[in-house]
């Protein structure tokens, strides 16, 4: 295994990532009422923002979860856990509007993950991602390639209490995306590589996933919606041990909007999500209340 550098973390660094997440949710929640009305080039209103898939590890929403590990890969082990999570990635260009559209989109996520049997509640680690995706939509097939940057902080907290290290986790990824659509079923498939990569590993990955759901029916008097979702991904650095994700349950939604709420029950089993602990495998069930912004 690679033995990950020592780094302290730049508050200057950090702070300019969060205000990054930030300024791209707050012109989630503005951008209807504002530039991005209309069948404008830049921030087009018209142009669907491009989603990630739901029982993805990241994600492009605004996500509480609550987590019980039965094998937890950090050195609080089996234990409850909460990861708070920000992502949004919305529509920068039309690049195109003739008979294939094609669009530019920015994102940022942030993920975090906190002990809740630890009296302090613990911070564990912290994940970012910044990304540049462009589409093309050519119905019912859906196209994408993505490039984007991905690191990983060990919190202060866990250091401290543990006398551990902070794995040097840094890369820049290019990854391609296709889906197809069947009414309320999508099916997507991933290949991505990592170009940069501080710690010289395995740099392939792949990734399957299948998005449904329901007709929209009325459920504590709202339109609501089930929702299925199954995700399964292995990466060369891993030696190709799979893991696999999923999420069930509910969606409230007005008239099929991307805008929602859903309450959903998620599970994962296999290598760890947060990058500090990349080589180690987990395995967790919890819920989750999910915003799309």
């Amino acid at each position: 295994m690679t033995t990950g550098k020592l780094l302290r973390a730049s508050p200057r660094y950090n702070g300019g990532r969060i205000r990054l997440v930030s300024c791209l949710a707050a012109g989630a929640a503005l951008a209807p009422d504002g530039l991005a009305q209309g069948r404008s080039w830049v921030l087009p209103g018209d142009v669907p923002s491009f989603e990630l898939p739901l029982a993805s590890p990241r994600t492009s929403a605004l996500v509480g979860r609550v987590i019980h590990l039965s094998r937890g890969e950090s050195r609080f082990g089996s234990e409850w856990e909460a990861e708070p999570a920000l992502g949004e990635i919305l529509p920068l260009f039309a690049l195109s509007r003739g008979s294939v559209p094609l669009a530019l989109h920015l994102g940022a996520e942030v993920y975090g993950r906190y002990s809740l049997n630890d009296r302090t509640s613990a911070q564990i680690s912290t994940d970012w991602h910044v990304n540049l995706i462009a589409t093309a939509d050519l119905t019912p097939w859906r196209l994408a390639i993505e490039a984007y940057h991905e690191s990983s902080h060990l919190g202060d907290e866990y250091r401290d209490r543990f006398d551990v290290t902070r794995l040097d986790w840094s890369r820049g990824i290019l990854g391609a995306w296709v889906g197809y659509v069947m009414g309320g079923l999508e099916l997507r498939g991933n290949a991505s590589y990592a170009l940069l990569d501080e710690l010289e590993l395995g740099r392939s990955a792949f990734a399957v996933a299948a998005d449904y759901r329901g007709r929209p029916r009325a459920f504590l008097g709202a339109p609501a919606q089930a929702v299925l979702a199954l995700y399964a991904e292995a990466q060369a650095y891993t030696d190709w041990r799979p893991t696999y994700s999923g999420r069930a349950g509910v969606r409230f939604a007005e008239g099929g909007s991307d805008r929602g709420l859903a309450l959903l029950l998620t599970f994962l089993s296999g290598q760890s999500t947060q990058r500090q602990f990349y080589s180690r495998r987990s395995r967790y069930v919890g819920m989750e209340v999910r915003f799309d912004l």
